[in-house]
């Protein structure tokens, strides 16, 4: 496993993060083989939100009761919008304050490593935002926080608020990077890095902790109605191609192939990953190992 280090948060973060949409409270069983498996690989993080499902924190609760509060680096998220439109928007200081104690109330944990506000709101302004996620620090609440499916210019915008009033900053970016391009978003104002994007995160080095980092799934070939929606097209079908190539000549998988493209990338990039079986998550921490050259890199994206 390969680390990073995330500006505010101790301890170094590995470059695999766990997703948890997979855990279940009625099979704990099930739940904590994969989270153990995760660990024994040097996976140290996991990606959560209230609005994930039912089940998802009460596993976690029993996890950290059994593990300790410590077992893992917590990417909490919250102030995801209610509905689509302007009416379901959430990023108010009231709906911070309550999904903050929601996450750590349903997980039975006293505070989160890191906060990211799922959604974004260009209304409001992002200098407001940092001063909520700063009160939350102050509470003991929060650690570290970021934001997820923003586009880099609010990010820009935050933190030289933060600058300029003395405040801690953002941390970290969650929005999708991945070989795979999207024809349109797999939900509502999910955010995918564009190529200007991209080279603003090669730039700054700003942390970026891409979801479906992997392709969600289009690169391991898995048949669904929103992976052919979102990711069939015919230059997806010829990167594919040249990723099972590449896997071939290199004795791996090509979901790993998709994964070491983003870990690869020149930016400080983290991979957020949905195993569902001890076997993906051996599968999916071990792309950290694979080192792809920039020629390569350029060759799987050229399709």
């Amino acid at each position: 496993m390969n680390y990073g280090t995330v500006e505010h948060c101790p301890l170094p973060v590995s470059r695999i993060v766990m997703g948890s949409t997979m855990l279940r409270a009625d099979d704990l069983g099930y739940s904590f083989e994969l989270l153990d498996a995760y660990r024994e690989a040097g996976g140290n993080a996991i990606d959560n939100s209230a609005v994930y499902g039912p089940g998802i924190a009460e596993a976690l609760k029993a996890y950290y009761e059994a593990r300790g509060e410590d077992a893992l680096v917590r990417l909490d998220k919250g102030n995801h919008h209610s509905a689509s439109g302007d009416e379901g928007r959430r990023v108010t200081r009231q709906d911070l304050d309550h999904d903050v104690r929601l996450n750590l109330r349903g997980q039975g944990v006293s505070y989160s490593d890191f906060y990211l506000l799922h959604r974004d709101d260009e209304r409001v302004p992002a200098a407001e935002v940092v001063q909520w996620l700063n009160e939350q620090k102050e509470l003991g609440r929060v650690r570290a926080f970021g934001v997820s499916n923003w586009k880099t210019h609010r990010i820009t915008e935050a933190n030289d608020a933060a600058r300029e009033r003395g405040l801690q900053p953002l941390s970290i970016s969650s929005s999708n990077l991945a070989l795979a391009k999207p024809n349109e978003a797999m939900w509502w104002e999910a955010h995918s890095v564009d190529a200007a994007e991209r080279e603003w995160y090669a730039q700054t080095r700003f942390p970026l902790f891409s979801w479906s980092a992997g392709g969600g799934g289009f690169f391991a070939r898995v048949k669904s109605p929103d992976i052919d929606r979102v990711y069939q097209n015919a230059g997806n079908v010829a990167r594919r191609e040249r990723v099972e190539r590449l896997a071939s000549d290199l004795g791996h998988t090509p979901s790993q192939i998709a994964l070491a493209w983003t870990l690869c990338q020149p930016a400080n990039v983290w991979a957020l990953v949905g195993p569902r079986t001890v076997e993906q998550v051996q599968e999916a921490t071990a792309a950290c190992d694979i080192v792809l050259d920039s020629k390569q890199i350029a060759w799987l994206e050229s399709g």
